[in-house]
């Protein structure tokens, strides 16, 4: 009761905020998604898992965005808890950011659950093409780089993450630094983003399960809001749908499949565009696919060895 109770706190904080104008690359299946923008994830699982994502949003606009993500992390014990690795490329038009994240999370116990409170630092890179399209020549306007730009800074993620076997709640910001990309006639700062993620399961029966959660994004100046229903039966297949406030409505399917030591998770997603950029260059609908391939094993326990002091050894 708590839960629901605060997943329709957050999720009407999120809706008096929202417009669409974050730098984020944004994704539908972020309840699978939780370790981009949320270093304190890592490890949480209690398993090393890999995912690759791919997204197309807005198909059918000239320079729509593109975006890929590799994302992976597990738990190390030795260190008291997870690490975390994402590499990122989001396009948009003449715009391309490219972003290598390292990550610790420090895991603790914590009631019935465990907290980690994580750390990503790695380097982000803005470039702009040089294929513009414009009715005057480009080389007369000094603020348009007309052989292209990019430069390279510093970035940094901070974020706590709390989860039991029934819920996760996690708080988290990046871009803590707001870098800033300066060059030619490039200027350009990255935002710092905040983060709210929170779910939990619900057991109909041992083969069926329902799991709400809510994902708010927001760069202090406008606010995003996803509602999200995932039903899972026999641990096997998932569907469900997602409502992304004033923007898209994502039904979305997926199977889960043992492999080896663990199991192969595939997921597809479509939005159903509900905003002004419904309609594309050619004024037929938009499209917007998102595709998701993961894997994931359990780490073993290692047991401690035991050391045996004896006299002939002292």
């Amino acid at each position: 009761m708590l839960m629901k109770k605060f997943l329709l706190s957050v999720s009407f904080l999120g809706l008096f905020a929202f417009v669409y104008a974050q730098q984020d690359p944004q994704f539908s299946q972020n309840m699978f998604n939780r370790l981009y923008p949320n270093p304190g994830y890592a490890g949480s699982t209690d398993a090393i898992c890999g995912t690759l994502l791919g997204r197309g949003q807005w198909l059918g606009w000239d320079g729509a965005p593109k975006t890929a993500l590799l994302s992976v992390h597990g738990p190390v014990r030795k260190i008291h808890g997870g690490v975390g690795l994402n590499v990122s490329q989001d396009m948009i038009g003449q715009e391309q950011t490219f972003n290598l994240k390292l990550g610790y999370a420090y895991r603790m116990s914590l009631g019935a659950g465990k907290l980690g409170v994580g750390l990503g630092l790695g380097l982000a890179n803005k470039a702009l093409g040089n294929n513009w399209v414009a009715i005057d020549d480009i080389n007369s306007d000094q603020s348009i780089p007309a052989n292209g730009a990019s430069d390279m800074n510093f970035d940094m993620d901070l974020g706590v993450y709390y989860n039991t076997d029934k819920l996760f709640v996690g708080f988290s910001s990046t871009h803590l630094t707001q870098s800033q990309f300066k060059n030619v006639n490039l200027s350009y700062e990255l935002t710092r983003h905040y983060y709210i993620m929170a779910g939990y399961i619900h057991e109909f029966n041992p083969s069926l399960s329902l799991q709400p959660s809510v994902f708010i994004k927001s760069d202090a100046t406008s606010a995003q809001i996803d509602i999200n229903a995932i039903a899972i039966y026999n641990n096997q297949f998932w569907g469900g749908v997602s409502y992304r406030y004033q923007d898209a409505i994502v039904p979305m399917i997926g199977v889960m499949y043992p492999m080896g030591p663990g199991t192969l998770k595939f997921g597809y997603s479509y939005d159903f565009t509900l905003s002004d950029m419904k309609q594309g260059t050619n004024g037929k609908m938009v499209q917007t696919h998102e595709i998701s391939l993961g894997y994931c094993f359990n780490v073993p326990e290692v047991p401690d060895v035991q050391k045996h002091k004896t006299v002939r050894f002292l």
